[in-house]
């Protein structure tokens, strides 16, 4: 069994991978670089969706392999380091917690990153509201009455 390869170890290697696939599958739902790949992101966000469930089968695939690696280590009378322990115990949560919970692991992740930058809406903007049939007569007529300004609308999906 080789013991590393160019100074990261197998088991963090596997905790990596699975992490990477991870982010991959909740990719639909987190915007990982807003605004700025938004449109190269929707059509990779329309695939990642369809591939979530395998994406997160290969995710548990790799932390299991991770472990299997550590036990076959420890076998060898070889001790995987701290730090590749610590990246898979974290791995296998991330992967348990978003199979079992994916919606709060989002919700967790857009509180977390909602604060970034410290950017702040501008004093005149309205605040953000759900969208219901009934307050969507007057956002059409809001968004057509200013037909000569600059119009952003954004619509967040909560999935």
């Amino acid at each position: 069994m080789q013991a590393s390869r160019g100074g990261i170890s197998g088991t963090a290697l596997t905790s990596l991978a699975a992490i990477g696939s991870l982010l991959a599958a909740t990719s639909c739902c987190l915007p990982i670089v807003p605004f700025v790949a938004a449109a190269s992101l929707a059509g990779g966000s329309a695939f990642l969706s369809a591939a979530r469930p395998y994406l997160l089968a290969a995710s548990a695939l790799l932390v299991a392999f991770g472990f299997y690696q550590v036990r076959r280590a420890k076998q060898c009378q070889r001790r995987p380091s701290a730090a590749s322990r610590i990246l898979l115990w974290l791995s296998a949560f991330f992967v348990v917690v978003s199979v079992l919970f994916p919606e709060a692991l989002a919700n967790t992740a857009a509180n977390l990153f909602a604060g970034t930058g410290g950017r702040q809406a501008p004093a005149a903007q309205p605040p953000l509201e759900s969208l219901t049939p009934q307050n969507l007569v007057s956002l059409k007529s809001s968004f057509n009455t200013a037909k000569d300004d600059v119009r952003v609308l954004l619509l967040l999906s909560p999935t």
